[in-house]
């Protein structure tokens, strides 16, 4: 696998498009996993079941505030009474879960839209299966910003025209918020470059100056606040109201083959997102599980939005803009990649 430091080179070089090399990337990585997956099917008893039947599932996730309430599912006994045994698999991205997941080596996977909106139409059998997070219904509870330095030269959108914008994947959600939010505050996103940053080292390349901008979320946003960023606008809030920014998905053929532990899954997600919408200090204290930021931290963060509704307006929203900005070719068919 390539380094980070070979994917920036990529994302600022003349004549490359990256979001097209990661897109081939993409469905050669799936269509080797598929291959690998359709030869073991069915040789782990321990990543299916039969109806009712204890399970093990190994979930891929990424360790920021958005999937606190899978961790507190799993603390509260609200899996555990579904009979389901969950093992977080940590990842940087949906760009690296969507390969794992179609491979069999995740069962589940939590990714963010667009990855799926761009597997989907590569022919990748993926399906959507439950709400994941939301981008929050208005500025003042916004949990994801486009960072830059206080004391920096970026006052305005505007500014930023010409320079370097750090997101955690390229060709992904955080650069098609971050456009649309850019674009319709009068910005040329056309001389944006993009380069990308884990989401924990987001603030350090900010303060560095090795970007002039950089998409954050939470828990690192109040972080970076509290130091020497500040927010310029709320790109998740700025692209549509309660955006569907990640949702829990799974392979086609493992829903089929396991409908009765998707079911199972389903409903203790259901539970868990209810829950931490509903107990905001318990989301908070979860959050020490699994991230290294200190209870102080937690504590003053902005918790993201959750709730079962998938909000399939918004999913649709993003395709339209996957579209438009190049990321895709044509849209997936929705009725295909959300389950009923």
């Amino acid at each position: 696998m390539r380094d980070s430091a070979a994917r920036r080179a990529d994302s600022t070089r003349g004549g490359r498009d990256p979001g097209r090399l990661w897109r081939l990337a993409l469905v050669a990585a799936a269509a080797l996993a598929i291959a690998i997956f359709a030869a073991a099917c069915g040789d782990d008893d321990d990543d299916g079941g039969e109806a009712g039947e204890p399970t093990t599932l190994r979930v891929g996730v990424i360790p920021i505030a958005d999937v606190a309430p899978l961790y507190l599912g799993i603390r509260e006994g609200f899996f555990e009474d579904e009979d389901l045994t969950i093992e977080p698999q940590l990842a940087e991205g949906g760009a690296a879960i969507t390969p794992a997941v179609v491979s069999g080596d995740f069962q589940i996977g939590f990714s963010n839209t667009i990855s799926l909106l761009i597997a989907a139409s590569e022919g990748l059998p993926v399906e959507i299966i439950s709400q994941g997070v939301l981008g929050a219904e208005n500025e003042e509870e916004a949990w994801g910003k486009l960072l830059v330095l206080k004391d920096g030269p970026i006052q305005q959108p505007t500014d930023l025209e010409g320079k370097t914008i750090a997101v955690n994947t390229l060709s992904n959600i955080c650069e098609v918020t971050i456009k649309k939010s850019l674009e319709d505050e009068g910005v040329d996103i056309g001389t944006l470059k993009f380069t990308e940053v884990p989401f924990p080292d987001m603030n350090a390349a900010l303060e560095a100056k090795r970007v002039d901008g950089a998409c954050v979320v939470e828990p690192f946003v109040s972080q970076g606040e509290a130091g020497a960023a500040r927010g310029l606008l709320p790109f998740y809030v700025n692209t549509a109201p309660n955006l569907t920014v990640a949702t829990y998905f799974a392979t086609k053929d493992y829903i089929a083959e396991n409908e009765d532990v998707v079911d199972r899954f389903v409903s203790a997600m259901e539970k868990s997102l209810e829950f931490a919408s509903d107990n905001p200090d318990a989301a908070r204290e979860v959050l020490l599980d699994y991230t290294e930021i200190p209870p102080e931290a937690a504590e003053q963060i902005q918790l993201p939005a959750w709730s079962t509704d998938l909000h399939e307006d918004t999913i649709e929203i993003l395709s339209e803009l996957s579209v438009k900005y190049g990321l895709i070719d044509e849209e997936p068919d929705l009725d295909e990649l959300i389950r009923d």
